[in-house]
């Protein structure tokens, strides 16, 4: 099935390179605005750390007098097969928060476009378009053909990495059909993941540390059908948590909910023990 055209402004060229680019380049501000907002606990989510030190850090924790709400719970693997911890603070988060409002009237305003209501012309006809094209029934090929469409439809904006131009995360009206970073790769499929009638707590947007890059990205995950499915912008496909264990959590976020990652070994392994025996 062929992506849609967008029959607006022509989108700007794309190709291996650019999407190499992408996940070779880091965003310098971006990076040093988590390092900057993360306590010294946080900071551990860029290493694999003992468990054991951990749990030395909750019983301190609850010595001082740390409510339940706070403490690290073991007995759940978060994403990637972390320790997830709700709540932090990160620049990441704000800017997340920041973009919402704008987020959340394009979505309506898609919703409205879509029954009818109002004339769908321009961007909002193109990401509409994706939606349509991707069906209407929940499977990994609708995920892989969501990711695949999103991907090609914007180019990768090299000017994104300059200084201020990089703390921009944009809307999907403002990405589809024009320029972006892996942020706004991550945004455009989380709203359109919500316009297919995903339900919010199977959804994630995910801050994430590339080992195998050493570098900062952001990608989207849904859970279905008890499986984990990550929609990468460097990546044709939706692909399994399990395949990409070179990427270590450290903020993912809802439209309500924000949580802050830490990778140890013993639940990195207890992660992979699980995917074997399913």
């Amino acid at each position: 099935m062929a992506l849609p055209e967008y029959r607006g402004k022509q989108r700007a060229k794309r190709g291996v390179f650019r999407r190499t680019f992408l996940g070779m380049v880091i965003k310098t501000a971006f990076l040093s605005g988590i390092f900057s907002s993360m306590s010294k606990g946080q900071a551990h989510n860029l290493q694999f750390v003992p468990l054991k030190k951990i749990r030395k850090r909750q019983r301190f924790s609850s010595a001082n007098g740390s409510s339940r709400g706070s403490e690290i719970q073991f007995n759940a693997l978060g994403l990637f097969g972390s320790v997830e911890m709700p709540g932090g603070r990160s620049r990441a988060y704000q800017k997340w928060r920041a973009v919402l409002p704008q987020c959340d009237k394009q979505l309506l305003y898609l919703q409205q476009c879509m029954a009818g209501s109002v004339r769908s012309v321009g961007p909002v006809d193109y990401w509409a378009r994706i939606i349509r094209g991707v069906g209407g029934t929940k499977s990994v090929r609708q995920l892989s053909l969501l990711n695949s469409y999103i991907n090609e439809s914007a180019g990768y904006d090299r000017d994104a990495i300059t200084a201020g131009v990089a703390d921009i995360w944009r809307a999907p009206l403002q990405f589809l059909g024009f320029k972006g970073d892996c942020e706004d790769y991550a945004i455009a499929k989380y709203y359109s993941l919500l316009a297919l009638g995903y339900a919010e707590e199977n959804l994630r947007f995910i801050v994430v540390k590339d080992s195998s890059r050493d570098i900062i990205h952001a990608v989207t995950s849904v859970k279905l059908q008890h499986q984990r499915y990550v929609l990468d912008s460097l990546r044709p496909v939706a692909t399994k948590e399990i395949a990409l264990l070179h990427y270590h959590p450290l903020v993912s976020m809802t439209r309500d909910a924000h949580f802050t990652h830490l990778v140890t070994e013993e639940t990195r392994q207890q992660f992979i023990a699980q995917h074997k025996k399913g």
